[in-house]
């Protein structure tokens, strides 16, 4: 369900740096984002819980300590879900300004959050996903397609008023352009959109069961490897209906 890997990113503003979802514990992968990092390390910030963002995070906030003689705080919106971390920040900030925003997009879990750089390159963590790609709703983690919805909405209005000029997933590719970034957005309110509408249809027909669900909206060749992603968004749409939404 990660595509080809999570995506990390380091923001480099003259001598400081900030790096976003580090990603799994893997040697070589930390030992890059170190390397990419500029001498004055400011924080290190996971988009939201899960293992393959956060796995690496404290590893490379004490390595990045260790080599700079600098603090570096690790960051997370839910501090109980990551060891170690610190309330969000919300700006990300250099000898000459803001450099980034951090905004609270809750849907693909409870804690998720982007990172608005300025200029309009918004790192969207798991709230969007490159390559045609759909967001898996976690209901376990807090995760909502209202309030998915709800933050796609925001990052609509956003894209629309020009203040997202490209989207950097935490997976897949980048959409590079602000009509690139628009239609990224606007293909997963659609997306998202058309599924409730299968399973509302699929549930009038008679189809109670989350086992006849899967194959009713997924088909009966669903890779395993996926179908634990398919059953999270399926509940998370049932609950939404359950809730009158």
């Amino acid at each position: 369900m990660t595509l080809d890997g999570t995506n990390s990113y380091v923001i480099v503003d003259g001598e400081r740096s900030w790096v976003v979802d580090p990603g799994p514990r893997d040697p070589e992968h930390l030992a890059e984002l170190l390397l990419a990092s500029a001498p004055r390390p400011q924080g290190v910030l996971v988009t939201h819980r899960h293992l393959d963002h956060t796995a690496g995070a404290a590893t490379l906030a004490r390595q990045l300590a260790a080599r700079s003689g600098l603090e570096v705080p690790l960051w997370a919106a839910d501090q109980d879900a990551v060891t170690g971390s610190r309330p969000l920040p919300s700006t990300f900030e250099g000898d000459h300004g803001t450099v980034a925003h951090v905004i609270h997009l809750p849907g693909h879990t409870a804690d998720s959050v982007g990172v608005l750089v300025d200029g309009g390159r918004l790192l969207s963590g798991d709230t969007l996903l490159g390559g045609g790609s759909s967001t898996v709703i976690v209901p376990d983690d807090g995760g909502t397609i209202h309030e998915h919805l709800q933050s796609l909405a925001i990052l609509r209005a956003m894209a629309v008023d020009g203040r997202i000029s490209a989207i950097h997933p935490g997976h897949g590719p980048a959409a590079e352009g602000p009509l690139d970034a628009l239609a990224l957005v606007e293909t997963a309110i659609a997306h998202r959109e058309e599924r409730i509408e299968q399973v509302r249809r699929a549930r009038r027909a008679g189809v109670l069961t989350l086992d006849r669900l899967v194959r009713a909206i997924y088909g009966t060749e669903l890779p395993p490897e996926l179908e634990k992603g398919a059953r999270w968004n399926l509940r998370a749409t049932l609950e939404h209906l359950a809730a009158g939404r």
